[in-house]
């Protein structure tokens, strides 16, 4: 589903959608996938956001850190960055996708939660008990159900059911096997090392000294895996970071550019408005549902 010209959108908003989504202008999206969802990746693909699916219907051999199979009942963890796609089309499932700024950040932790496990090289599809997939389906319809009512409080909702779904997945992963150290790639390490520090001084050549490689080495592993350089990453954790404060607090633009890396707040407007197309005090007024 498009979105509605905005100048009917001003007067009867419209539910948002999967491309909504793909744009910037939601955090979270849930619904179907698969032959009567969205298209399919047909070949590999790299997304910034994360996506928990849980399979319903159908087999499927996707490409992830190698071959692996999806079968019904199985949920399938993809943390941004990771290089996936499948070989064979088979399968419908439900999905549940979130930027990493969806989430307030804690002191040390990752927003990613449990997918930050399979970066680190656990396996990446999830056999849970029968329970715990009737939890899964039920918070990931609501979250669809929300954001198709499009009802006052809808973001704090499907927040809040993220959560649960988060939460079930730490309990799932918690037993899971430990993580396969062969399974990190350089680039998923580097990733890594970028979400943990992007709110610092960052450049390639730090990354890489922290990765014990050569700069160049890094930023051509890094742009073969993702498709992107390691400073397009740096930028999207810092805009993530901006976006989360732009949202969760009334700081000011100037503070907010600080604390994400840039002293020159004129700099970081611009940055801001060429990823959003809009400036970020202009975003924080319609909640980002102007962004590009």
């Amino acid at each position: 589903m498009s979105p509605e010209p905005r100048a009917e959108s001003r007067a009867r908003p419209h539910s948002p959608s999967r491309r909504d989504f793909e744009e910037g202008r939601l955090p979270v999206w849930a619904g179907p996938l698969g032959r009567h969802g969205p298209r399919p990746c047909k070949t590999t693909a790299v997304h910034t956001y994360a996506v928990v699916l849980l399979v319903t219907r159908g087999e499927s051999r996707v490409h992830h850190a190698g071959e692996v199979v999806r079968r019904p009942g199985d949920v399938h963890l993809i943390p941004p960055g990771d290089v996936h796609g499948r070989e064979t089309s088979d399968g419908e499932g439900l999905g549940i996708a979130f930027y990493p700024d969806a989430l307030p950040a804690k002191e040390g932790e990752s927003p990613l939660g449990p997918l930050l496990k399979v970066r680190q090289g656990c396996h990446p599809v999830l056999r849970p008990t029968v329970t715990q997939r009737r939890r899964l389906r039920r918070w990931i319809l609501l979250v669809a159900d929300e954001l198709s009512r499009n009802e006052p409080g809808r973001d704090e909702a499907c927040l809040a059911l993220l959560k649960l779904v988060l939460l079930e997945l730490e309990r799932m992963t918690a037993t899971s096997a430990p993580p396969d150290g062969a399974s990190v790639s350089l680039g998923r390490k580097a990733l890594t090392y970028i979400e943990a520090h992007c709110l610092e001084p960052l450049s390639l050549a730090k990354v890489a000294r922290a990765l014990g490689r050569s700069a160049p080495h890094v930023a051509s592993i890094v742009r073969q895996e993702t498709g992107r350089t390691v400073g397009e990453w740096i930028l999207e954790c810092r805009m993530a970071e901006a976006r989360r404060r732009l949202r969760g607090t009334d700081e000011r633009v100037d503070i907010i550019a600080e604390r994400v890396g840039y002293a020159d707040v004129t700099h970081f407007i611009r940055l801001f408005r060429r990823v959003h197309g809009i400036t970020p005090a202009a975003w924080r007024r319609h909640g980002g549902n102007e962004a590009r």
